[in-house]
């Protein structure tokens, strides 16, 4: 692996393919490990080689490749985890449901399920609403939300993270 890593920025440069099918056996180790279980580590793994795929020209250094590989499976494998962690509150139900809950030819136990979570989203402030919306249904990374919202990174962390509290508490008294 360190031949084609020194290969990466020289002469002699490895092709994406071979940086994929290189580094792809170490990533995923990486994601299982840092998922603990919790998660797709394939899919994880995946969504990193997408990464790398799309931004290895950027990467300065080929002493930065591996850095920048464990930094990406780690925020990867971070995203995941909280979407495993939103997807609790709604077991079975497809995405599809979760933005239509009107829908009558589902079972009544997940018509009820989208109609409570809706109840608790309509109760939320626009602001928390807004973020649960775009980081959890819709799946976008907190980077995609801070520019669809025209907020700092930090601002959408922060309301994320009160947004879940408030969601969580509502959800639980909500009938």
């Amino acid at each position: 692996m360190v031949r084609e890593v020194a290969r990466l920025h020289g002469d002699d440069a490895p092709t994406i393919d071979e940086l994929v099918a290189d580094w792809l056996p170490t990533v995923y180790a990486w994601c299982a490990r840092l998922g603990a279980g919790r998660i797709d580590a394939e899919e994880a793994a995946h969504d990193v080689m997408m990464l790398l795929v799309r931004k290895h020209a950027a990467i300065e250094g080929v002493e930065r490749l591996p850095s920048w590989l464990f930094a990406t499976c780690r925020r990867v494998v971070a995203n995941h985890r909280r979407r495993v962690w939103w997807q609790r509150w709604l077991p079975g139900v497809s995405l599809e449901q979760r933005i239509a809950p009107e829908r009558t030819d589902g079972p009544a136990d997940q018509r009820e399920l989208c109609e409570r979570v809706a109840r608790v989203l309509d109760r939320l402030s626009d602001e928390h609403r807004e973020v649960l919306v775009l980081c959890y249904f819709e799946e976008r990374s907190v980077a995609e939300a801070a520019a669809l919202l025209g907020l700092a990174e930090g601002t959408v962390k922060s309301r994320l993270y009160y947004a879940r509290a408030k969601f969580q508490a509502r959800y639980g008294t909500e009938p």
